[in-house]
């Protein structure tokens, strides 16, 4: 599949997909990136472990920023100290080549991983109303971490 074919897939699949779908879309990307770096380092290629390393934080980054505290305060809290932990163990893996935290990284998001396919399968992944598209473009583009 040519690059555009495939960037215009992945923009219709999160314009129609339903928020838990892109929950789970996100901490897909997350992984491919934290095992990316894991394969780097295997394989001697630092630069390409750490550049990996900073797009899995900007997804978990974006995680935290999409979290929403009024909707439950308590469980938001909660959930953003799990991203929390993981963007630190992201953070330490990366500067330190801490290879035992980029694990931990993983595992974690692993259950969140197993948590959202479940979600997904009792919810359903396709979007009831349409997503809101302004001026026929996106404002800004929300398939940037997934295509990572």
């Amino acid at each position: 599949m040519n690059p555009a074919t495939s960037s215009d897939y992945l923009e219709t699949e999160v314009m129609t997909a339903a928020p838990q779908k892109l929950q789970l879309m996100l901490i897909d990307a997350a992984l491919r990136q934290s095992r990316a770096a894991q394969e780097f380092w295997k394989n001697e290629q630092p630069e390409q472990a750490g550049e990996a390393l900073i797009r899995a934080q900007q997804i978990i980054t974006e995680l935290l920023c999409g979290l929403n505290p009024e909707k439950d305060k308590q469980l938001t809290s909660k959930v953003a100290g799990v991203y929390l932990f993981v963007f630190r163990a992201l953070l330490s893996a990366q500067t330190d080549r801490d290879e035992a935290k980029l694990q931990e990284a993983i595992s974690v998001l692993e259950i969140e991983q197993e948590t959202w396919q479940q979600v997904c399968s009792k919810l359903g992944t396709k979007r009831t109303t349409p997503a809101p598209h302004v001026g026929g473009s996106m404002t800004s583009s929300p398939t940037t971490s997934l295509e990572a």
